[in-house]
């Protein structure tokens, strides 16, 4: 992913998917970036789960979204 793309992200409140590696389905996650470490390669995102890590290598798709 873009570096400067995925930076604009912090803060907005997003809709991820994500799929794991053994998985057979892709799953969404939706909540407020909170940061992103590009050197570990993870996003931190706040979702009605709690705070939780994502792999930025697991990720197929981003996009910002109304919170409602």
């Amino acid at each position: 992913m873009n570096r400067k793309c995925v930076d604009k992200l912090i803060g907005k409140y997003c809709k991820i998917v994500t799929k794991e590696p053994g998985d057979d389905k892709p799953y969404v996650v939706t909540g407020i970036v909170k940061g992103i470490d590009h050197d570990a390669g993870f996003i931190r995102v706040e979702s009605a789960q709690g705070l939780g890590c994502l792999s930025i290598s697991n990720i197929i798709a981003i996009k910002p979204k109304e919170k409602t």
